[in-house]
């Protein structure tokens, strides 16, 4: 409803048909992705591996530019529509910010300096393989992009960021140039 009180009301339940709002049914259909993933590529049964229930909630604040996982559970904004749209878009994302949580309760990398460039590029690689594993892709099918389709139709740009060509996924007067180095030579 577009508050920060969370988690909010509950909408949709684990086995109950689809809704008509549409960003329900996305987020709830990438935290079944992620979770298959998990569980039938590395055995995981969830991100905690003790079956943690994933829980989410939507249209969070007012044109929320973000989505983030925040220690017990998903959060997704609607986007802007100016740069950004709903963040339920990308079930790359959804798996990125829920693979954060698997990092809480494995690594727990500190989020800050090398070690929170580590939690997010852990995230980025399963981000794209829960979006493959959804896609049926092998990894040379896969367009290793994160976050395509999220960006608003003005901007330019195709993702938040590529794995494939690190740097050139946006280059926008707004957003400005993607600042993801594509070797160590770009690292400060």
């Amino acid at each position: 409803k577009h508050k920060q009180d969370l988690p909010g009301k509950k909408v949709r339940a684990e086995g109950s048909d689809p809704g008509k709002d549409a960003t329900v049914n996305r987020a709830y259909a990438g935290l079944g992705a992620t979770f298959e993933l998990y569980l039938n590529a590395f055995n995981r049964h969830s991100i905690d591996g003790e079956g943690l229930p994933l829980n989410a909630s939507v249209h969070y604040d007012v044109k929320y530019d973000n989505a983030f996982w925040n220690g017990e559970q998903m959060v997704f904004g609607d986007g802007d529509g100016e740069l950004f749209l709903d963040f339920t878009i990308p079930v790359d994302v959804i798996g990125h910010e829920l693979t954060h949580g698997v990092t809480q309760y494995t690594a727990n990398l500190t989020y800050f300096g090398q070690s929170g460039a580590l939690n997010e590029s852990i995230s980025d690689v399963f981000g794209s393989l829960i979006k493959q594993y959804s896609l049926g892709q092998t990894a040379a099918e896969a367009d290793w992009l994160i976050g395509a389709g999220l960006l608003a139709p003005r901007v330019t740009g195709v993702a938040l960021r590529s794995m494939k060509a690190p740097g050139t996924a946006y280059d926008d007067d707004a957003l400005g140039k993607d600042p993801q180095p594509a070797t160590m030579d770009g690292f400060i």
